[in-house]
């Protein structure tokens, strides 16, 4: 698989929303255990706006992709799981991907550990929000 160009809003560093940039990049091909997945949408919550203001513990340093959720599409997968029969996932599949960071892009490598179904029925804007709020809603109780 070659490599792909994408999308990607991304921080020089934390401390200023305007410091987030739209720019084209070079995605390498998903590597061993990864899927590539065409986002379709994001999610957007106050650990997100936190990363980029640099109030949120685990912020990265330096530049960053913020997001940790979205939803979209597997477009393909790293060697071995594409051709392994008991690959969990295939191309084509909607799926939520949950992030250490870097949604707020067109296409992400995730690994697949880190993917769950798009539940029958959901938009990809359903899935994309589940994740986090889902989590942080779980935890408040």
């Amino acid at each position: 698989m070659e490599t792909s160009r994408r999308l990607v809003w991304s921080t020089a560093r934390a401390g200023s929303l305007e410091r987030l940039k739209l720019h084209e990049e070079f995605l390498p091909p998903p590597g061993p255990g990864e899927a590539r997945v065409r986002v379709e949408a994001i999610g957007l919550n106050f650990a997100d706006i936190f990363a980029c203001q640099g109030l949120y513990s685990a912020t990265p340093s330096g530049s960053f992709v913020p997001g940790l959720e979205c939803a979209g599409v597997i477009e393909s997968l790293g060697d071995d799981e594409s051709h392994s029969p008991a690959s969990e996932f295939r191309p084509g599949e909607r799926v939520i991907v949950l992030t250490r960071f870097g949604a707020y892009a067109t296409a992400l490598n995730v690994g697949t550990r880190y993917l769950h179904r798009v539940p029958e029925g959901w938009t990809m804007e359903q899935g994309a929000a589940w994740a986090v709020q889902g989590l942080t809603s779980w935890y408040g109780l």
